[in-house]
């Protein structure tokens, strides 16, 4: 005799009776419904897959073509649960995302590895939720840590699904013979041959007792990383419900005139500050201020960041509270906003001509690179903002930042990073003869061959090892290891 079904939630049970709502459906309420996603074992089984993949792969090895095959393992396993159209965005969003994340076996640098996965994952998160607004966008980064909780009901339907269906017998009885095979014949034939057994230590990995523990880790981390992207991509979060509603603008023109004019103001005041300098020179600058021009420049860097940073939210706050009603009234936000706008521009390239010297004079880092390239991606933003005012139609602009942001660490890491400072510290070598051996040491693989048969030799940055296992292949190790060091500043 067959059970009855079960109610479902608002289902009327009997007279007057309504069954409560779940737990997690009145906690999440319309931010994140239901919407009846089925229970999908596959899906299960293949974030499953993916984890004992990176359980076998990861463990007790360096970062390299291995770690990008787990990650695109993970990668296809979430693109198979997203059954949404594929439009150009998606697709493009997809392609920025694989050349973002092969940066994982091409470069050897950790902080910019480091910085491309997580330009990566915010990309494909923010594809996945549908984000298109600023706010939307902001608010799916929370989407990964909550769908832990909302997606748990998912899971339980899909296992129980699984335990119930009769058509995973078949599929588990071969892959458990087959295991039993592979590993009888394994060892009779690596007993038999020594360089069949090299083979195999080769491509098995060291599965013991002290290893264990760390595996079972890994594959319950990367399962349930997996199973997250999947819930996500079966049933994203409505982010674009809490963007903030269109504000009402004001009545007077003056209301927002008047403050975006003090800020026009203070900036045209800073551009004729850097025109007195270019035109009346050092003896005017240190008459004036009592600095020379090399103290004058090092100066102000983080205060122009930030001033940038600022004003595009005094641009973002005047186009929503600025009356459009009239011609007159559009012509005059875009003669404002944009005469801002320019003059932002003229101050992102005070700041980079400023980092600039200060690099010369003090050497070049890490940090400096970074932040100069932040800048520059600043005055990328100032020209998106610019030309949406043109039309006063800015929504593409946030998505646009996104993925113009990402692409600003690509090119960064396409530059190769850890080289083009060690090529620079070396030409500043040859100029002033002055090197910081100590921060050098601290730069990765990638660096090697730049530094090779320089004055600056690449044992300024120890011990490069190639690796000996295929799964741990990194060209920036693999070019290393293939210089002959030779002696200079650093050698032995």
């Amino acid at each position: 005799m067959s059970n009855p079904a079960l109610p479902q939630p608002g289902q009327v049970v009997g007279p007057g009776v309504t069954p409560a709502k779940p737990f997690l459906d009145g906690l999440f309420g319309g931010f994140w419904p239901e919407q009846s996603v089925p229970a999908t074992p596959r899906l299960v089984v293949g974030a499953l897959v993916a984890g004992l993949v990176a359980a076998l792969v990861l463990p007790f090895r360096a970062p390299g073509i291995g770690t990008f095959l787990v990650l695109v393992v993970v990668a296809a396993v979430v693109a198979a649960a997203d059954r949404r159209l594929r439009t150009p965005y998606h697709l493009a969003a997809a392609g920025l995302c694989l050349l973002l994340v092969s940066t994982v076996f091409v470069r050897d640098a950790p902080w910019i590895v480091t910085l491309c996965l997580l330009a990566a994952g915010a990309v494909a998160v923010a594809t996945l939720t549908e984000g298109r607004s600023l706010p939307g966008l902001l608010i799916s980064a929370a989407a990964p840590p909550l769908a832990a909780l909302r997606g748990l009901p998912w899971l339980g339907r899909s296992m129980t699904a699984s335990q119930r269906s009769r058509s995973w017998a078949p599929l588990l009885r071969t892959v458990l013979i087959s295991a039993v095979l592979l590993l009888v014949f394994g060892l009779l034939f690596a007993s038999a041959d020594a360089l069949f057994a090299q083979w195999a230590d080769a491509l098995v990995p060291d599965i013991t007792a002290p290893t264990l523990v760390l595996r079972a880790f890994v594959t319950a981390l990367v399962t349930g990383v997996t199973l997250i992207g999947v819930y996500v991509a079966l049933n994203p979060p409505q982010v674009e419900h809490l963007a903030l509603p269109d504000a009402a603008p004001v009545r007077r023109p003056f209301e927002w005139l008047v403050p975006v004019g003090i800020v026009v103001a203070l900036f045209a005041a800073f551009v004729v500050a850097q025109l007195a300098v270019m035109f009346g020179g050092h003896a005017y600058l240190q008459r004036t201020t009592g600095l020379t021009y090399a103290e004058y420049v090092h100066q102000g860097f983080g205060q122009l960041t930030v001033a940038t940073l600022l004003t595009l939210a005094v641009v973002g706050v005047a186009a929503r509270k600025a009356s459009r009603a009239t011609a007159g009234d559009r012509m005059l936000l875009r003669a404002v906003l944009g005469l801002l706008c320019l003059l932002t521009l003229v101050v992102v390239a005070s700041a980079l001509y400023r980092m600039h010297v200060y690099e010369q004079a003090y050497g070049f880092t890490r940090l400096r690179l970074l932040v100069s390239v932040f800048e520059g991606w600043l005055g990328l933003v100032v020209l998106l903002v610019l030309g949406a005012g043109l039309r006063l139609r800015g929504w593409w602009v946030p998505r646009a930042v996104l993925l113009t942001g990402a692409a600003s660490l690509l090119a960064l890491a396409a530059v190769n990073p850890d080289a083009y400072i060690a090529s620079r510290n070396v030409a500043r070598f040859e100029q002033t003869g002055r090197v910081d051996t100590a921060y050098l040491a601290g730069l990765s693989a990638d660096a090697a061959p730049t530094l090779a048969g320089t004055e600056i030799d690449r044992a300024c940055l120890g011990v490069v090892a190639g690796g000996d296992d295929w799964l741990e292949w990194n060209l920036g190790r693999w070019r290393a290891a293939r210089l002959e060091p030779v002696t200079g500043v650093c050698g032995h």
